[in-house]
């Protein structure tokens, strides 16, 4: 027989899922973008002023000229003075005239960087207040070079006190060498003439520096640029919480559609059941929505389904014999599909026999009758004695009787052993069988040559169909017949009557369907 399983099982897309589920994706998506949009609007505004400031070489500071080096705009040295400008020692003055800030507000909020290729420094500082940014920024322009012209003072007076001990110790040595020169040998006042000569000209050394000392007039640096009036830096912010809502909303909707689907997602069209791995061999009126409502057209009945489904299964090599029609999940049996696959095949000239496994109840009470039950506890029973008639003289009845004592003889071996008579006398056996994942609907699936799963579009779950789907090492193949829904599968056609005779016509019901041609 021609296989109708694939060869995996396929998982159902994650654009599939995002498809089927949109309205969840469009629901997270336009919730996360309300949500940004919230906490960005309550974000408070931040003002931010920009000073220049040009710095200048000193003496006894790192830029002043030198012999090995006449750069005076050294990049390191430049990231000196930044680190400078905002370090504790002098945002404490700024933070001393503005008291409602504090120390760690003035921090987080200074920014110094040195523009490329230059001697400035550029200040920021970034406030909620924008005449509060403005203030702070130019008191601390001003407190930086505060803070460098005392450093710049305290390293020339520390010149000027070593150039006075140096003075005052050649003094005292000269006055030494003096009087050393008035006494002594020849020899020993030439050279204590010569010693003071040294010492006089080192002392006017030492003056002259001294002067220049006093004297020198350095400046540190300039404000170039004052602190320009604050502008709003968080324009964007308020944007970019949004899109991050947004895109956050998005990929919970995209999560969310998946867990819905893989968890709890059902069948909607034929497609889906052949992407869980499940052949689709017929459909009965499965279209969407849209379609429905933009393409509205005839509805193709139950009866023109059968026939083509008919078609395909006669199409099968070898033609299976036991064709078992089974509900997917744990439902209860199928009796529309079932009977209408087994009129078709009546009205197309084959001797069928429709084993019922469900019997209606009457009045709260099953219908006891001799069945496939009886044939299942006496192996020694005539089947064909236990046929009842329909309306069709080609489909003939087996009801089904399953007892709590003949439930425990239900497997497919035996099944098959008792349901052998029927094939060999010519009939097609359809059984009507419980849903595939109880027990009974098992052993009744595994007993037949064809299995036919009958999914309900927008009610079975798809993880139902995927395990349905999965190879076993049975010999039934399994292929799936699509249905809409229940209004779809209601059909205009003359009911499947049984004519109840009495026990002694058993031989005359089987006479008339052996002689009947298949």
């Amino acid at each position: 027989m021609k296989s109708l399983n694939p060869n995996a099982v396929r998982r159902t897309s994650l654009l599939g899922a995002v498809r089927r589920h949109v309205v969840i994706v469009i629901w997270c998506l336009v919730n996360g973008a309300v949500i940004g949009w919230l906490v960005g609007s309550v974000q408070p505004a931040t003002y931010s002023s920009t000073a220049h400031v040009l710095v200048n070489p000193t003496v006894g500071n790192p830029f002043a000229p030198t012999p090995v080096s006449v750069r005076q705009d050294e990049l390191t040295s430049l990231e000196t003075e930044a680190q400078v400008a905002q370090s504790a020692e002098v945002l404490t003055v700024v933070a001393a005239e503005h008291t409602p800030l504090t120390l760690s507000e003035i921090q987080r909020g200074v920014q110094i960087t040195v523009p490329a290729n230059t001697q400035i420094l550029e200040m920021s500082y970034s406030a909620k207040d924008p005449s509060t940014a403005q203030q702070v920024t130019d008191t601390l322009a001003s407190a930086y070079l505060a803070n460098r012209q005392r450093r710049s003072t305290e390293v020339n007076d520390e010149r000027i006190a070593r150039v006075e001990t140096q003075t005052q110790g050649v003094v005292d040595d000269l006055r030494d060498a003096t009087v050393a020169a008035q006494t002594g040998t020849s020899a020993e006042r030439l050279f204590q003439t010569e010693l003071a000569a040294a010492l006089r000209n080192e002392l006017v050394s030492l003056r002259a520096q001294r002067s220049y000392l006093e004297n020198s007039d350095s400046p540190t640096g300039s404000v170039i640029s004052p602190a320009s009036p604050s502008t709003r830096t968080d324009a964007l912010t308020p944007l970019l919480i949004l899109l991050g809502g947004a895109l956050g909303g998005l990929a919970l909707g995209v999560l969310m559609a998946w867990a819905v689907e893989r968890f709890a997602g059902r069948i909607r069209t034929p497609s889906e059941v052949e992407t869980a791995g499940l052949p689709v061999v017929a459909s009965v009126d499965v279209r969407s929505t849209w379609a429905r409502l933009t393409r509205p057209r005839a509805s193709e009945s139950l009866e023109d389904t059968m026939r083509r489904l008919r078609g395909r299964i006669l199409d099968l090599d070898p033609v299976p014999e036991v064709i078992a029609v089974t509900p997917a999940g744990s439902g209860a049996p199928d009796a529309a599909v079932t009977e209408a696959l087994a009129e078709s095949f009546a009205k197309a000239g084959h001797r069928v026999v429709l084993v019922r496994t469900h019997e209606p109840a009457t009045h709260g009470l099953e219908v006891e009758g001799r069945g496939l039950a009886e044939a299942l506890l006496h192996e020694r029973l005539n089947i064909l004695e236990m046929l009842q008639p329909s309306i069709d003289p080609l489909l003939c009845l087996l009801p089904w009787g399953l007892s709590a004592e003949s439930r425990e003889l239900l497997d497919p071996d035996r099944l098959r052993n008792v349901l052998r008579p029927l094939v060999d006398a010519g009939h097609l056996v359809v059984l009507q069988a419980p849903g595939i994942d109880g027990a009974e609907g098992e052993a009744v699936v595994g007993a037949a040559d064809l299995g036919l799963v009958v999914v309900t579009a927008r009610r079975t779950p798809s993880r139902e169909i995927e395990a349905i789907a999965a190879p076993t090492s049975g010999h039934t193949h399994l292929a799936a017949v699509v249905v809409g829904t229940q209004r779809s599968m209601r059909r205009a056609r003359r009911p499947t009557s049984t004519t109840h005779p009495a026990s002694g016509d058993h031989e005359s019901v089987a006479r008339e369907a052996a002689r009947a041609p298949r």
